[in-house]
């Protein structure tokens, strides 16, 4: 076995004991649908779906599907932690189709549990809370916002694997000069304690001036797990429309993300007169079910604070599902969020392989620069950092910039700070240095460079922990081409380009792309990100060989003109199918990809 399964087989075994897996069923026919799930060593499962019920089944892994179809029953292979779809089929009555996830199922998905754990809910507290605005009587709106949370509550148990068990009433006093949903949302969290593994629900009835020609904020609530929740009373209008968005939130706390699906409650129009058709029936869609499932797998494995904290296994099977539904509905920002936060996590693993990825040479000692004033380039490096901060920090409100366009006013920010830094002199080496070395530390929330053993000594001291720590928090999500993670190689990308070898450069480069830490992330072996890093290096060099190049930059950047054109590159590669393929790194096949992205990245603009 490779060491890439070797790996991958290690972070898979997590625990000895794993829950019950689970498969997710739509019936989106006209007609109530009885079908039954049978495993081997298994008692057989009869389950009932009205038209547009969605729900999930607990299996110990794959398993058998039969259902009635003419002329004679349809079956079919069922694997586990996948959804499928019951659909009119005009000879058969109805067939079912499974929804195409990208990327490579965790291998141990293909064999059943020896151990499952029992397939027990997942029991979180909730208090319900109103605001210090609300005018009514305490035995008034608590009948109230009880009937509510308990109509949700049962749609949540029905779909999400949790139990949402009331537990108490309480009172918050809300800040009166708030302006948005998002800023009570945060008052709410700073006032109000919640125990971990718990949930406050928190009522505003204060007056907010919904954006014009936008769907008005119902409601704000943070990424999965999430402690809290702040609706609004007054909005939307309607009993039942108030149900659903906070169904929608509460979805959106344990891990659902919008959808393209318009009978879903995870639509982006929420509260559009949907809900008060009578037939209506409140659901989730399909993808969204099985991924509150995956995470409440997490929340009953326990510990889990951060989308971080999610188990290597768990990380891959909710990649896939993310990835699904972003194809669905392209740009959705909280999808992209949890791939990031994945991405960002696996991308600190220690990288085992100690040798070069690549045996040709390095560069030898009479290419390398003259040393540069270490004192002076750290200076540069650490006011560029400061001022990457500071712009994150200034970057909110409802004009808060975002994806490409954030990219490109970090970098502008950056050279303006590396211009006007106190040190050495105005055309000295260690100016462009310091602004290389300070982009590469400033846009990657991973500590690329603080555990490179090639560049940990070089990048010690530009900035402390509690000030990185400060800076991730508010840098938001910069991308290239609209990739977080494309940004976060890029940027790295010019931090080696400039302290190391142009040869030792592309090691560190090809050593990351295809190490077993790779291999686990949600993007999978990606000849895209190899790309984006050995683009980071050749910016690096048009910029040291360009006059003036700084100043420019402090005035103009183009994120997407930095990055190779990376079509036909292969993406979210799993360990097996990049050996299939390419082999190794010194297999022809993976040398003649190589020769081809490094040509790429020498076309760039100013190469």
């Amino acid at each position: 076995m490779s060491r890439f399964l070797l790996s991958l087989a290690a972070a898979f075994g997590w625990a000895a004991a794993a829950p019950a897996a689970v498969v997710v069923f739509a019936n989106f026919t006209p007609a109530d649908l009885t079908f039954t799930v049978t495993e081997k060593d298994q008692k057989p499962q009869t389950v009932t779906l009205a038209p547009a019920q969605v729900g999930p089944v607990r299996v110990t892994g794959p398993a058998v599907v039969e259902y009635p179809a003419a002329p004679a029953n349809g079956r079919h292979r069922l694997d586990p932690y996948h959804a499928y779809v019951f659909l009119p089929d005009e000879k058969a009555g109805r067939r079912l189709e499974g929804i195409e996830l990208p990327g490579d199922a965790p291998e141990r998905d293909a064999r059943p549990e020896l151990n499952p754990a029992p397939p027990e809910p997942v029991k979180i507290a909730v208090t319900l809370l109103v605001d210090d605005a609300d005018p009514r009587a305490d035995r008034l709106w608590q009948a109230t916002v009880r009937t509510r949370f308990d109509a949700a509550a049962t749609v949540i148990g029905a779909n999400a694997g949790v139990t949402l068990e009331f537990d108490g009433f309480a009172t918050w006093k809300s800040d009166p000069s708030a302006k948005s949903v998002a800023d009570l949302l945060k008052d709410f969290e700073g006032k109000y304690e919640v125990k971990p593994g718990r949930l406050a629900i928190g009522y505003t009835s204060r007056k907010l001036e919904d954006r014009p020609k936008e769907q008005p904020d119902f409601g704000d609530s943070r990424p999965s797990p999430a402690n809290y929740l702040l609706m609004r009373e007054w909005s939307p209008k309607s009993e039942v429309e108030k149900v659903e968005v906070l169904i929608h939130h509460l979805g959106r706390a344990l891990g659902a993300t919008l959808s393209p699906d318009e009978g879903s409650v995870m639509r982006e129009k929420v509260a559009n007169g949907l809900a008060l058709v009578p037939q209506y029936r409140l659901r989730f869609d399909p993808l969204n079910v099985l991924a509150m499932n995956i995470w409440a797998d997490e929340l009953r494995r326990g510990g889990v604070t951060t989308a971080g904290d999610v188990s290597p296994v768990n990380r891959v099977r909710l990649a896939r599902v993310y990835k699904a539904l972003l194809k669905a509905r392209p740009g959705d920002s909280l999808a992209q969020t949890y791939l990031n936060e994945f991405d960002r996590d696996l991308a600190k693993l220690p990288d085992p392989k100690k040798e070069p990825a690549d045996p040709k040479p390095a560069d030898p000692p009479a290419k390398k620069e003259p040393p540069k004033d270490e004192a002076a380039r750290g200076e540069v490096a650490r006011a560029v950092v400061r001022a990457v901060a500071a712009r994150g920090r200034a970057n909110a409100g409802p004009g808060a910039l975002a994806g490409d366009d954030l990219t490109a006013a970090y970098v502008k920010a950056a050279a303006a700070a590396a211009l006007a830094a106190d040190g050495p002199a105005a055309d000295a080496p260690e100016r462009l240095s310091g602004f290389l070395l300070g982009l590469a530390v400033a846009l990657d929330d991973a500590d690329t460079l603080k555990n490179d053993p090639l560049a940990a000594e070089v990048v010690a001291g530009i900035e402390s922990a509690a000030d990185a720590e400060a800076r991730v928090a508010v840098l938001g999500n910069p991308t290239i081409r609209g990739r977080r993670d494309w940004c976060r190689r890029f940027a790295v990308g010019c931090g080696t380009g400039d302290i190391l070898t142009p040869n030792r450069a592309e090691d560190a480069a090809v050593n990351r792309a295809l190490s077993p830490a790779a291999a686990q992330r949600p993007a999978g072996v990606s000849l895209t990100g190899l790309a984006a890093e050995l683009g980071g290096n050749a910016f690096a060099k048009s910029l040291r060989d360009e006059p003036g190049s700084l100043r420019k930059l402090a005035e103009a950047f183009a994120p997407a003109d930095a990055l190779p054109p990376t079509a036909g590159l292969r993406d979210g590669l799993s360990p097996e199918r990049f050996e299939a393929d390419y082999g190794g790194v010194g297999d022809d096949r993976f040398r003649a990809a190589l020769a081809d992205i490094r040509a790429r990245a020498k076309k760039l603009p100013g190469r």
